[in-house]
Order: C-alpha cells, then structure tokens, then sequence
C-alpha cells in the first residue's frame, strides 16, 4: 500500500468528535485552510459525502499536487484555492519549507519536508525539527477569511481545520464577523515559538474562548499540539472531553461519563478516551483484520478510562488485563473495571520486587530511578514516594491470567522500560494482532525525539507502522493486514 494510501486509511483524529455535532449525511460546508497536498481535504470528502469542503494552499507546487490528488481519488466536493487566509487582503512572503529526515526520503507521492511552510518567519521550529530546511521565500496572495466568504455567498461555516504553522490569529482575526457563524474549529497551537512572534497555546485559547467557543479536546506535548474549539451553545457539560487538571478549567464528572458510555450502542458510536485517538485508529485496524472483540493486556494501564487504550473496547464488550502499579490509581481499577483482570504489579525481565517511584505527575511513574532522576533534573517533577512493588514477567502474567495466550492488543507506557520489556517477549510463541506503544521521549525544550530501536524492532519480528500519533506508534502484524487487505 502506498505511504498516500496509507493515510487516507488512518481516521482523523477529530473524527470522533466531529461525529458528536455533525452526520455524516449532513451538506455542512467545511473549510481545510493550508491544505498542503489535500490528504485531509480527501479524508473529510470521504468522512461526509454530501459536505462542500473550501481548500486553500498557497504553495504553489503543493497546490499543484492538491489539485493532482483530489482529480486522482475522483472527489467532487472539494474546491481548491491557491491562496493563504490570513488578517489582510494582498501578498506576503510565505516561508518555503523542504527537507527530509535522514531515515526517510521524498518521492513523487509523499514530501516530509513540504508541510511547514508558514507566513510567519522560522523559529525554534529549526531546533525541534533539525532535518527541516527554509531555503525559499514565496510571494503569494493572501486573503481574509471574511472576503473570501462574501465574495462566495457563504453566511456560516460548520467546520474550520486549520494547519498554518503559527499563523492561526491571523487566520482568525481575519474572519471578522464571519467567526460567530463558524460552529467548530480544528487547529494546531504550541507551547513555543516554532515560529518567530506566533501567538502561542494560552494568546489563542483566549481568542476563541472570548468569541464564544469552549475547547472540547486538548492533546498538547512539550511543544505542540491540537484543540477542537466548538461553539458553546452547541456543548453540553457531558461533551467537555478536556483532561481535568491539565490546561482545563472544566470540571467533568469522569465516572457518570464513562457509565453512560456503557449504555450506548458502542458498535455506531465513535468516542476516543485515548491520549491522541489511539483507540479509534486500534479499532479501526482490528475491524479490518477480522478481529471484534479484541481481547487486550494494558501495560502502565494508568486510569481505567482517561487516557486509556483499552476504555473503548472494555465498553465495547472486550475484556483483559490491566497492569498498574500504582496503589492510589490502581484502586480506580477495582471499582471501574471490574470484569477485566486487574494486577497492582509492574512487569519485568523477571520476577522480583523492584523500587517504583511515584512522581508528582502520575502519568510520570516509573521502575526507572534513571527516568525518575531525569525526570527532577530536566524537567522539574518531584519524586513523591518509592515504594517496593511485586514484578512479574510478562510471559507469567498471561500464563496466570490468560491461559498462556497472548491477547490481541498490546498497549505499553511504562517511562523508559518499554523497550526492555518488548525484548522479554518470547515472538516465537503466540503474539499479539496489535502493539500501541509509546515511542517518543522529550528535551527541555520540547524537542521530541523518537525511538528508532522500538520502530526497528518490532519491524524485525514482523510487525509493520500502520499509524504514528507523534506520541505512540501503532503496529499491526505484517502477514494479517497483507492477508485481510
């Protein structure tokens, strides 16, 4: 399957949600502002059938290929234009972005070095992304948002997905009174200057909170991240899916959520409780390979539904092992998921009793006392209690609880044993259909760093990169997607 392909199968990410306002039969009209090469404006094209979608790139190489791709795929809902949204009507220079990382090439199909081009001047965007180069600058037209509706009789706009690289209040503010007939919002925001004077996560939050829209999804690293903003009248408190405590002011009643997800016909619904929607892309790949009711072990299982890899198909019907170390979070466990196996242990190379460091984020825990340590140093985390916990092996733990077969799905985040513990797997005997593991480490300054040996590995014992979430890889075995496709 070629790398194109290949991601117009992966859902999008907002799906889950955009599916909570909109179906999928509504004609909503739908705006992909810079558009790149017109994969996502394809894969909303496909999302809803009956939308008119506005496209615009001002590149005019990606615009060319845009043009190509959406011809390609025979999508008739899409109007392309070759222009940049931004607070002004004329021309500016635009920021022309090539490159590739080392491991990786550019080909006819598929650029890694085409989608940072920006209005706004480079930044620290150079530092995180060291393979990226800005050797051009572009004149090209720019337009305001407000123009382009009235020139073209739109009066409301359903849906924005915005990836402009830093230059998101311009977009915005260029909308003018138009912004109170948009209904939902898309975007990309950082916590640092990728781009020389960007507004950053907290300037554009403000903006859109003071002209009426509550942010209902937040999934933000050191440096960067996504928001889905959604008109407030549209929202009621059960919708708000912002983590509590991080960047939220929404108090959300987590466990009635959860319960009346229970009652839900899970086989239409289309809700994520994963960090970056692992879960939705996992069941899309299961659905595939012929696999409905997945069975799963969830290694640093954390929350029993935030956060979680496993919440959807435990609400789904699946069941299957929990693995948390922690005390106070493993209780959640006990009353959440009480038809799972639940194990208030670690896993290791063997079995024994291992130092666990409670971190004052208790994402953050670990058997590490190097990430532990790391974690105070770098990144100012305290370490708030060690505790003496039970280990297992792996190979043990699904003898004990799962009839010595290993289950279908596979989830690790464990700070800095994942690796080690994917190496104690015995391959030769029964594996899992599909692994999600965290395969992204950062530095001070938001630098996130990839974990090539993971990626390598499991390559090596037939597994292939079905999708990246930036903070997780998701695996599938080579010879069951190749025999179900």
């Amino acid at each position: 399957m070629s790398k194109l392909k290949e991601y117009l199968n992966i859902p999008l990410p907002v799906q889950p949600y955009l599916l909570r306002y909109f179906n999928q039969q509504d004609p909503i009209i739908i705006f992909d502002i810079g558009a790149c090469e017109g994969e996502d404006s394809i894969r909303y094209a496909t999302l809803f059938p009956n939308a008119k979608i506005y496209s615009f790139e001002p590149l005019p190489t990606n615009f060319a290929k845009a043009s190509a791709n959406i011809k390609s795929f025979e999508i008739k809902s899409v109007q392309l234009h070759n222009l940049a949204l931004s607070d002004n009507n004329g021309k500016a220079d635009f920021y022309t972005s090539s490159g590739h990382p080392e491991s990786l090439e550019n080909n006819d199909e598929w650029n890694y070095g085409n989608k940072s081009s920006s209005l706004l001047q480079p930044g620290k965007v150079k530092e995180v992304f060291k393979w990226l180069e800005f050797k051009e600058i572009t004149q090209v037209e720019t337009m305001r948002l407000d123009t382009f509706c009235e020139q073209h009789s739109i009066t409301s706009i359903d849906y924005i997905h915005m990836d402009v690289q830093g230059a998101e209040l311009l977009v915005l503010k260029g909308a003018g009174d138009i912004l109170n007939k948009v209904n939902s919002i898309w975007l990309e925001v950082e916590k640092i200057e990728l781009y020389k004077n960007q507004p950053l996560k907290d300037e554009v939050n403000s903006f859109l909170v003071s002209n009426g829209f509550v942010a209902v999804f937040e999934n933000l690293d050191h440096a960067a991240g996504d928001m889905f903003f959604v008109r407030k009248e549209m929202v009621t408190e059960q919708q708000l899916s912002v983590e509590p405590g991080k960047n939220s002011s929404v108090n959300i009643d987590w466990r009635k959520k959860f319960k009346s997800l229970l009652g839900m016909n899970m086989n239409n619904a289309q809700l994520s409780y994963s960090q970056s929607g692992e879960d939705v892309i996992i069941n899309y790949i299961f659905q595939c390979i012929g696999i409905s009711q997945p069975s799963y072990i969830d290694i640093g299982a954390h929350h029993p539904f935030r956060l979680s890899n496993t919440a959807l198909f435990y609400a789904k019907g699946s069941r299957g092992i929990n693995i948390e170390p922690d005390p106070v979070l493993f209780k959640e466990f006990v009353k959440h998921r009480k038809e799972d196996v639940n194990l208030n242990i670690g896993v290791g190379g063997k079995a024994d009793e291992l130092d666990f460091f409670r971190m004052s984020t208790p994402t953050m825990n670990t058997f590490s006392k190097k990430e532990a340590e790391d974690l105070v140093q770098r990144f100012n985390f305290r370490i708030e209690q060690v505790k003496k916990i039970k280990v297992m092996t792996i190979d043990e733990i699904i003898k004990q609880n799962h009839k010595g077969v290993f289950p279908d799905l596979l989830t690790l985040d464990v700070e800095g044993l994942d690796e080690a513990i994917l190496h104690s797997i015995d391959f030769s005997k029964s594996i899992p259909a599909v692994i999600c593991v965290e395969t992204i480490s950062f530095e001070t300054d938001g630098t996130g760093i990839k974990n090539q040996q993971i990626i390598q590995f499991l390559e090596s014992k037939g597994y292939m990169v079905y999708a990246d979430t930036y903070i997780n890889t998701i695996f599938v075995k080579r010879d069951l997607w190749i025999k179900k496709k």
